[in-house]
């Protein structure tokens, strides 16, 4: 599953106790691992609201693998919400945008870092 192929959408985020339920599931119960869940609430980390807003979360397509691409695009979500929300938060949201993955490095005799020159005979 590539990146941006799943969407997702904060349907309600409502001031209360600090629930997050994606399909109306806990993020708990929906992310078996500790990772996911720590992408999902980085947000409201960033924001100093974690336990502040209640956030309800449907993702669009149903056949989704429970990995940290989804996670990473609920949290996209979650901030866009957060910036509605309060616009001062703008500036601090940003690494929520970014993911931190690095592109291969050039190597020896190759034009990038996995293609090739055009073979000539001469």
């Amino acid at each position: 599953m590539r990146y941006f192929t799943t969407n997702s959408v904060v349907t309600t985020m409502v001031p209360g106790s600090g629930q997050i339920t994606i399909n109306g599931i806990s993020y708990l119960d929906f992310f078996p691992h500790i990772v996911p869940r720590m992408i999902v609430i980085s947000p409201l980390r960033i924001a100093d609201s974690l336990g502040i807003f209640d956030v309800q979360v449907e993702v669009l397509e149903e056949d989704v693998e429970i990995t940290n691409s989804l996670a990473h695009c609920i949290a996209m979500s979650v901030a866009d919400a957060l910036k509605i929300y309060c616009p001062d938060l703008a500036p601090a949201l940003v690494p929520c945008y970014r993911r931190q993955v690095r592109s291969e490095y050039k190597k020896a005799g190759k034009k990038n870092s996995r293609s090739r020159y055009a073979w000539r005979k001469r």
